[in-house]
């Protein structure tokens, strides 16, 4: 399945069907990818039912802000074809699995059928104290987004799923805060996502260069994504040292990037490289003895994941869904600051592993582990296997 949408609600029914008997309501388009690789083990176990809008509506999913619509819409459509399963199946619980913001409609709740919304999010922004640094545009658009955290109780998209729902999944603990204090009593912090068994398969290399030192960050080169932060942290290492960055990702910061990094005197140790395939970016990961992840604005992100399930320690942000990724094991996690000190924090932490080798080590073997029990597709499968149980006892 492509994209992160379908590849979270592919892994997720594959994992519920082990168990349960499914019927999934998806797109049209999925239709020949799903025949051609649902597992034999759990085909007798799913029905799938296909729909789409029509033409003139599904055009502009590729329009800006069009995905909104074409999604309303998508959820209208459905309503029948939900009616009509509900109708001639016994259904235990409908579940609003993928696309999950807080924020979009979802008509399930208004069935009968006890209904289970998430995992969702939608309450995450950028810290206060950054938004000085943004572009005017998104400086409004992470205002309005405070906003509507505080006033969540109004809005009918929150307050109706809130009160139908049997359970409220949701991404990261800030999502959970905008759930109506009333109804958090039934609320679960889960991250949608997961890894694949095989990327256990991948290890970091020990290199031969025993004096050098690789750091690595992937992600847009955008301001919410921070990786100016990562690079401003250069400028208080020490110069002694044989350090790179490797930067992976392609955006309009890139010129500023480069700027800083001539300015600060580290230019020929820094190095971006254009968006490349997955399996080209596991190499270079592998390749690294650091991950940097400065990001400002995460729910569950398979670029720390697979960073943690190769063997690397991480330096990232305690917030949002780093916190709930990471732990103190695997990650040095920076506080929340400011523009002008998260720099030296991060370097102060950089500076603490290149002193400390087997520090890098012991958390990078504490990230594998923290994948293998906490963020496997299975777990999830675990997961709604006890939140089924649990509601069950309370019938």
């Amino acid at each position: 399945m492509k994209g992160s949408e379908a590849g979270v609600g592919w892994n997720w029914i594959l994992q519920m069907a082990k168990t349960n008997y499914l019927h999934v309501i998806t797109r049209a388009n999925n239709q020949d990818s799903i025949e051609a690789h649902l597992p034999k083990d759990v085909k007798d176990r799913i029905t799938f039912y296909y729909y789409d809008t029509p033409n003139f509506i599904k055009r502009m999913k590729n329009k800006a802000k069009g995905l909104y619509f074409y999604y309303f819409c998508w959820q209208l459509g459905i309503i029948s074809l939900v009616r009509c399963i509900l109708k001639q199946n016994k259904i235990d619980y409908t579940l609003h699995l993928t696309f999950g913001s807080m924020w979009m409609p979802t008509f399930l709740p208004f069935f009968k059928t006890p209904f289970i919304w998430g995992p969702v999010g939608g309450g995450d922004c950028e810290p206060k104290s950054f938004l000085k640094v943004l572009p005017l545009k998104q400086r409004i658009i992470q205002s309005a987004r405070y906003a509507m955290n505080v006033l969540s109780f109004l809005h009918p998209s929150i307050i109706i799923p809130s009160a139908k729902a049997k359970a409220i999944l949701v991404r990261t603990p800030n999502s959970a805060n905008v759930i109506p204090s009333y109804f958090r009593k039934k609320t679960k912090v889960i991250l949608e996502t997961a890894m694949e068994d095989t990327i256990f398969t991948l290890h970091k290399i020990a290199r031969q260069d025993k004096h050098g030192l690789q750091l690595i960050t992937t992600g847009r080169l955008l301001p919410s994504k921070n990786i100016l932060t990562a690079v401003k942290a250069l400028q208080y290492l020490p110069n002694n040292q044989n350090i790179t960055l490797t930067i992976v990702g392609s955006g309009y910061q890139k010129k500023e990037i480069e700027e800083i990094a001539q300015k600060i005197g580290w230019k020929s140790n820094v190095s971006i490289i254009a968006e490349l395939p997955r399996q080209e970016v596991l190499k270079l990961v592998e390749q690294s003895d650091i991950f940097l992840f400065p990001s400002l604005r995460e729910g569950g992100s398979w670029s720390l994941m697979e960073a943690m399930a190769i063997g690397l320690p991480i330096i990232c942000l305690d917030w949002a869904g780093m916190s709930i990724t990471t732990d103190n094991d695997c990650a040095i996690r920076l506080p929340v600051s400011n523009p002008e000190q998260m720099p030296k924090d991060m370097a102060t932490a950089i500076i603490k592993l290149i002193e400390n080798p087997e520090l890098r080590k012991q958390m990078g073997e504490a990230g594998r582990k923290r994948i293998k029990e906490v963020f496997t597709w299975k777990e999830k499968g675990r997961f709604m296997e006890n939140l089924f149980k649990e509601l069950d006892a309370k019938k």
